[in-house]
């Protein structure tokens, strides 16, 4: 905010795993493709041109001619994804939008206030594990100023980083202890009923509110929301390869060991999750981001967002446990056996008409993890950004896809 780049050694994060996995997925594309069945590449989800017209040469040539091209071709992909990864971590971008004034505070907490005055209240609670400005990133590329060009009120909720308090916060305690108090302080300034909007895991917990709240609640929009987590597969998969299985009490004496060693789950570890639900992602983005103009638009998107990834708080150890084990391990959201306020958490509680946003391409939360929400909800609608869990919201179509519908839903 000061108009100095943040220091990006070791990032993105964990930078060795990204490596270790882009380094591995082309040789094990080397190893496979003398048996493949198709002059492809095992590495290539959707071969460009030039990759299929390499394919071909390739699989017309000897066993070994064959086997070291592609080695070649994955040391020219591993030198290009480098070349992105230093052009990014010296780059001189930075974001420059300043947070609105807050009208409500506690703890590490804020209430950011978007305006204009007059406008109908909007809070929007955003996901914990990343920082609250992805809503807000930049010029042209704001959720929250979009919902303010539109008429409405966005109050922004900032979770902030876990403070003393917080430390010991379960997802239960941020309804109880940070949203519904920021959601009743916006009720008492404003008056009358408010809408409500959740991104990520902040949509689930804005279920929980709407439930608690269901008369002062007017709408409730939830964008990209997990809800029924046996439809969260690629996350399952993720934290498997990382070790993450197994009974509740290897799972949440790991957790703690994390968390007390820490004091929270650091960013670092959660990334290290994220990576894992498309090992090859960073070496695609980062070459593909070495071909940009680097002071073109596109640029600027590319290391704002990543910038906004590797900036994540920390989780407090109960909240981690709590998402892990309770949802991810037990679904405990979908089976009515997650409980705020001592009660379950039932969507069928919610009065208000409802919007879900399930994005077709989204790995983190999978659109029938998101979808699944509406069967218990009387009036809902469903639309599906052609996107994913990121790109819905500062993605090239996010206008037209998402911010339209959305604050046409929240005037309406």
């Amino acid at each position: 905010m000061n108009g100095v780049p943040p220091d990006r050694r070791g990032v993105p994060a964990p930078l060795i795993q990204h490596l270790q996995s882009a380094a591995e997925i082309f040789e094990s594309g080397a190893r496979l493709a003398p048996v493949a069945d198709q002059p492809r590449f095992p590495w290539a989800i959707a071969p460009t041109p030039e990759e299929a017209a390499l394919a071909r040469e390739v699989a017309a040539a000897p066993g070994v001619g064959m086997g070291l091209a592609l080695r070649l071709e994955g040391a020219d992909r591993l030198s290009a994804m480098l070349r992105g990864l230093r052009l990014y971590q010296a780059s001189p971008i930075v974001r420059t939008l300043p947070d609105p004034p807050a009208i409500w505070r506690r703890g590490a907490a804020r209430l950011l206030d978007f305006g204009p005055e007059g406008g109908r209240p909007v809070l929007v609670a955003p996901s914990l594990i990343n920082r609250h400005h992805i809503l807000d990133l930049d010029e042209g590329a704001s959720l929250m100023s979009h919902l303010a060009g539109a008429g409405l009120r966005p109050l922004l909720l900032d979770w902030g980083a876990p403070e003393a308090e917080e430390r010991g916060f379960g997802l239960s305690d941020y309804v109880e202890r940070r949203l519904l108090p920021a959601f009743d302080a916006a009720h008492e300034a404003f008056g009358g009923r408010i809408a409500l909007t959740g991104y990520c895991m902040g949509g689930a917990l804005a279920v929980a509110l709407a439930g608690m709240r269901a008369g002062a609640v007017s709408r409730l929009a939830l964008i990209g929301a997990p809800w029924d987590f046996a439809h969260m597969t690629p996350m399952r998969g993720a934290l498997a390869a990382l070790g993450a299985t197994g009974d509740r009490a290897t799972l949440e004496r790991m957790i703690e060991g994390v968390a007390g060693a820490f004091g929270a789950t650091p960013v670092t570890v959660l990334q290290a999750v994220f990576a894992q639900l498309d090992p090859g992602l960073a070496a695609r983005k980062f070459r593909r981001f070495a071909k940009l103009d680097q002071k073109g638009a596109e640029a600027r998107r590319f290391v704002l967002i990543e910038d906004w990834l590797n900036a994540g708080p920390p989780l407090s150890g109960p909240a981690t446990r709590e998402a892990l084990i309770d949802w991810h391990l037990e679904n405990a959201t979908m089976r009515g056996r997650w409980r705020v306020a001592g009660e379950p958490v039932r969507p069928e509680a919610v009065r208000a008409p409802v919007l879900v946003a399930a994005a077709r391409q989204d790995r983190i939360t999978p659109p029938a993890a998101t979808e699944a929400v509406a069967a218990a909800l009387g009036d809902v609608r469903i639309i599906r950004p052609a996107s994913g869990h990121v790109g819905m919201i500062v993605g090239r179509g996010a206008r037209a896809a998402l911010w339209r519908p959305l604050a046409d839903f929240l005037s309406a």
